[in-house]
């Protein structure tokens, strides 16, 4: 997003100018010039730390070194993703592929560049459900991690069929010890930690200070346990909420990451035979540490997929990405202030029901302000807010379809989308 660019760390934003110019190169399609970009791609600087000249100080979010770190408590979770499974998919022997069979593949990274996918629309950043490729690789990601002891088989069996695979630790849990020892050694052996959130919150419905504080602390818990200045590329909301959320991509654009993480198939409520039926080029598979649902299925689909032919490989490897930048910490992660939500132009999205988002909550304040619903806003669109759509649409001479598009917007807020 253009307009936020400058709140971007400087490292960063030459690094991303960088590989635009690496994609103008890869798409003229000579030989010689994407042996240049691949050249460029391996000697990107490793970006840097966020402009915190805007940041606002958490007094007490992180204790000293080797105490327990307890933030601010944010509003609380709601919520919670379904669980079930059977077992379809039979216990293969695990092959033996050779480190070079993947470390190939990855090499060639910066050509992975093609399978990113574009904003929904101007204004809006980068979700990732899956990649365009036609290269049999696959993108595992294990959320949540609270059983340590699963997440260790988990992490064991992905090094010995010779892959790896991309952890959404919840930032409570990164800082408990069994947790941690896990997650550092998984990272030690090449394994990528990314961002979801530090309480599990739904992010639709937390002031801007709240969000900023849930996305930024997870991010500096896994600074804390690693001992670097760590910098997360992906965001993961809980369960996949308000993933279109404009507000959400711009502050995750805004302290330097790539996009949104989703899915392409969901791990926990699909059968072993699902799981096998969605394996293709660029799925991208959720799981989570559980012992009932995620770890058995997880523990027979790694090698099952190796079987077939595919690499494991993290979701920065996927998409072309450098690995995760690090940097000396600049005294304890505790000290470092949460960077704020910048100013950006809001571009309205069209809301019916079942969408969880910032722009319903603010849309549900605007109707309680008129007169049209009672109670607090929640950031839900459901039956009852389509219902006052409806009776606002009545009375300004729109379409009672209870569906909040632009125009409506538009007329409601009295500004202009993208103003």
């Amino acid at each position: 997003m253009a307009n936020n660019q400058k709140n971007i760390p400087r490292g960063r934003a030459r690094q991303r100018a960088a590989q635009r110019r690496l994609r103008m190169i890869v798409i003229g399609g000579s030989a010689a010039v994407v042996l240049i970009a691949v050249l460029v791609a391996l000697l990107l600087p490793r970006g840097g730390a966020p402009d915190r000249a805007a940041s606002q100080p958490v007094e007490g979010a992180l204790q000293a070194e080797g105490e327990p770190l307890v933030p601010q408590a944010p509003a609380a979770d709601v919520g919670g993703a379904a669980d079930d499974g059977e077992t379809a998919i039979a216990p293969t022997p695990t092959p033996q592929p050779t480190p070079e069979s993947q470390s190939d593949t990855v090499s060639f990274a910066s050509l992975r560049a093609a399978t990113r996918p574009t904003p929904t629309a101007p204004g809006y950043g980068l979700v990732f459900s899956e990649a365009d490729t036609e290269e049999k690789i696959i993108a595992i990601t294990v959320d949540d991690c609270f059983q340590a002891e699963n997440l260790q088989k988990m992490v064991d069996k992905a090094i010995e069929v010779g892959g790896k695979f991309t952890i959404f630790p919840i930032g409570k849990n990164v800082l408990k010890k069994a947790q941690s020892e896990v997650l550092k050694y998984a990272w030690e052996h090449g394994f990528e930690l990314e961002n979801h959130t530090f309480t599990h919150n739904g992010l639709y419905r937390c002031s801007d200070e709240e969000m900023a504080q849930e996305v930024y602390m997870q991010q500096q818990a896994l600074s804390h346990i690693l001992g670097v200045e760590y910098q997360c590329h992906f965001l993961r909301p809980k369960g996949g909420d308000a993933r279109r959320d404009q507000r959400m991509q711009v502050y995750a654009e805004q302290i330097g990451y790539y996009g949104i993480a989703h899915w392409s198939c969901a791990g926990s409520t699909s059968t072993e035979k699902e799981i096998a039926k969605a394996l293709k080029p660029g799925a991208i598979y959720l799981f989570h540490t559980t012992t009932t649902n995620d770890l058995d299925k997880l523990l027979n689909f790694m090698p099952y997929a190796v079987e077939k032919g595919y690499q494991l490989v993290t979701l920065n490897e996927m998409f072309g990405y450098p690995e995760n930048e690090t940097q000396p910490l600049n005294g304890a992660a505790k000290d470092y202030p949460v960077p704020a939500l910048q100013p950006y132009s809001r571009v309205y999205d069209v809301y019916k029901p079942t969408r969880y988002s910032w722009g319903v909550y603010l849309l549900q304040e605007k109707l309680i302000e008129l007169g049209y619903m009672n109670g607090e806003p929640d950031g839900v669109y459901g039956q009852d807010c389509a219902k006052c759509v409806k009776a606002y649409q009545k009375d300004h001479g729109m379409e009672p379809n209870g569906v909040a598009d632009v125009a409506l917007q538009e007329q409601i807020f009295g500004v202009p989308s993208g103003a």
